[in-house]
């Protein structure tokens, strides 16, 4: 199964809210809130890890939205952060190990999706309603960073 990837609010932009979700067969998006952003941003900063905020961030959400999907055989994931890419991936390829998601680090691709694409609709749809299929809080985010 390939899935498509998309954002909508970076998540540097610290008061709005970021959409991610992903599109095959079915849809799913998740959202994380400004505040809960900020909250994140203060967490990374007094580990001195200020910049790692987005891109592990960006990755956790990208676990989080595919870590019960099974047979994925591909993963597209809209070019967001251009030249932060492997650290992305990477990033996502360490969360995917600690659970019983398989997936080939060559199965993981960066492109730009596109507004045309179906996932960009639906990511933009959820973001201006600001409603999404799951809400992230910051402490899932760091719960995971920290295992």
């Amino acid at each position: 199964m390939r899935i498509e990837i998309d954002q909508s609010g970076k998540l540097e932009h610290t008061h709005k809210p970021t959409i991610v979700g992903f599109s095959n067969s079915t849809n799913k998006t998740i959202i994380i809130l400004a505040t809960e952003k900020q909250k994140l941003q203060k967490f990374f900063r007094k580990r001195a890890k200020g910049k790692q905020y987005i891109y592990t961030t960006f990755a956790i959400l990208i676990f989080l939205l595919i870590k019960n999907e099974r047979k994925i055989s591909e993963i597209v994931i809209d070019r967001e952060y251009p030249g932060q890419e492997a650290l992305i991936k990477g990033y996502l390829l360490g969360f995917l190990r600690k659970t019983k998601l398989k997936i080939d680090k060559k199965s993981i691709n960066f492109t730009e999706i596109g507004k045309a694409a179906k996932i960009h609709g639906i990511v933009w749809k959820a973001y201006q309603s600001k409603k999404a299929d799951h809400k992230v809080r910051a402490q899932d985010i760091i719960k995971i960073c920290s295992k």
